[in-house]
């Protein structure tokens, strides 16, 4: 009688690290999904890491706000072999007609960015301008309401992070358009390092590219 019940006691025992083993295997594929849906990207040529969930990337406070800069700095001058540039530029957040003012100045009717609420021309601007690199002030206008929260809010920083280094560095170029290209290319590469590109996130297809990039004269 002792010999049977310890039998039954050997076999729920068995039975039971049994349904434990299959609790813990069907919980790995929840993990490993986690893993692809929480990328953990290192960038190259650098030992920062932007770790973007489902909500998208961590929100960036002041202080990590600089170490992204000096990140940015180092990526860039890695992938396309620029000399290091060490001095960040300020960052400031600003209405989107004050980001339109400073990038069409003197070439729009209205440059102080007095536009009307339903003006068309103002609109249109609006939506091809999402930044702008002051050289002289060596600042870069964001958006108000930019959080560097996605890969695509993060490019736009990328972007002007270029003309900030092309400054500093003293790049020289036929015209403006020519200055673009760098910028586009690096905005595009730090767009796909996380799947995403410049067709998808700001529909610039190859053709609008050519045009913003290319001097025609």
């Amino acid at each position: 009688m002792l010999k049977s019940l310890l039998c039954c006691t050997t076999l729920l025992t068995l039975a039971m690290a049994g349904l434990v083993g299959a609790q813990d295997s069907v919980q790995e594929p929840a993990t490993h999904q986690q893993a692809i849906e929480q990328h953990d990207i290192k960038l190259p040529g650098t030992d920062y890491h932007i770790v973007l969930g489902k909500t998208g990337l961590r929100p960036l406070a002041d202080a990590s706000r600089q170490d992204l800069l000096t990140a940015i700095e180092t990526w860039l001058a890695a992938e396309y072999d620029l000399p290091a540039v060490h001095r960040h530029p300020q960052i400031e957040l600003v209405p989107a007609a004050k980001i339109v003012a400073l990038r069409y100045k003197g070439m729009l009717p209205d440059a102080q960015g007095n536009f009307a609420p339903n003006d068309v021309g103002a609109t249109s601007a609006e939506r091809d301008t999402v930044a702008v690199y002051s050289d002289a002030a060596r600042t870069i206008y964001l958006p108000e309401g930019w959080t560097g929260s996605t890969p695509a809010e993060l490019s736009v920083l990328v972007h002007e992070m270029v003309h900030h280094a092309q400054n500093l560095l003293g790049l020289k170029h036929e015209c403006p358009q020519e200055r673009e290209k760098l910028a586009y290319l690096a905005q595009d590469r730090w767009l796909g390092l996380f799947g995403h590109s410049l067709e998808r996130d700001f529909e610039l297809d190859p053709m609008s590219l050519l045009v913003k990039t290319r001097c025609f004269h």
